[in-house]
């Protein structure tokens, strides 16, 4: 007949041994805390719990007992008692690793100095001399938020373009024509629909050769501007539009050992010289790592 009074009696008998032998404090603590945790109740038939004998109730209560002298346990301050404790080894540090470049340089102004990003898996950097220059986070920087004179804006193409489209408005690719750098600024140079202003010419790149071939946008190409595809990439969805009539693009397609990277910037209807010389700027300014 395991009662309240008796669980009570036997929780004090116990913590209060030889071995045991806690605060009158903490004793009354864990018997208040007994008290005040609820208990799950389990669903069972009502009778399972009538038809016990004493001696299964009574181990029932020595285990609460465990449990109490357990908790009890874990009340005592632990502060200024015992031995000194077992030293625990330091924790082991993984390695650091070493900087990587960022993909592209964040969205934002861009500061004056040398920026980092990877193209076709390679780490480029270039420097930017003057402010102004604002990065739209993943392909491209602009020297304007808008299309005017003193506007210019560059992409850097992390998935280099294989070809052009040979019906610009219709949105027709022509068929790839594959990494040769010389091939591509050949297929740059007759885009139709568009004026050839100079090249394919040989020039260099970060030290690495290199195609450069400027076109620019008349006024007669028979739709909108954005919907005049230039070239393309093999990743759906890259591709190069005009932004606007009489714009000017210069492409930079670099042979680095054997990789193409391209490069295009592009300067609006009406510009003078500084424009185009800025760009040229943050081309000269290119090193791959």
């Amino acid at each position: 007949m395991s009662t309240e009074r008796d669980v009570t009696r036997i929780v004090r008998s116990w913590l209060r041994t030889d071995e045991y032998d806690f605060p009158v404090e903490i004793v009354d603590d864990v018997l208040a805390r007994l008290d005040a945790t609820p208990q799950d109740r389990l669903i069972w038939p009502a009778r399972r719990f009538a038809d016990m004998n004493t001696y299964t109730k009574l181990a029932i209560a020595a285990a609460a007992v465990v449990v109490v002298a357990f908790a009890a346990f874990n009340l005592v301050p632990r502060t200024g008692v015992g031995g000194p404790g077992v030293a625990t080894p330091p924790p082991t540090l993984a390695p650091t690793p070493s900087p990587t470049a960022a993909a592209f340089p964040p969205a934002g102004a861009l500061t004056i100095g040398r920026h980092s990003m990877v193209l076709e898996g390679l780490t480029v950097s270039f420097n930017v001399s003057t402010s102004g220059w604002i990065s739209n986070g993943s392909f491209g920087v602009d020297r304007s938020p808008d299309i005017g004179p003193e506007g210019a804006s560059f992409i850097f193409w992390t998935d280099t373009p294989v070809g052009v489209f040979i019906d610009p408005c219709a949105a027709v690719r022509g068929p790839s024509v594959g990494v040769s750098t010389a091939a591509l600024a050949d297929a740059v140079a007759s885009v139709p629909g568009t004026d050839l202003v100079s090249g394919p010419s040989d020039v260099t790149v970060g030290g690495h050769p290199a195609k450069l071939v400027v076109i620019s946008i008349p006024d007669d190409i028979g739709c909108d501007p954005q919907r005049f595809n230039l070239w393309y990439a093999p990743t759906p969805g890259f591709a190069r539009y005009a932004t606007a009539l009489g714009s000017t693009y210069r492409v930079w397609i670099i042979d680095v050992n054997g990789t193409p990277v391209w490069m295009d910037g592009e300067t609006f209807k009406g510009a003078g010289p500084e424009p185009a010389r800025q760009l040229q700027k943050i081309v000269d300014s290119i090193q791959f790592e």
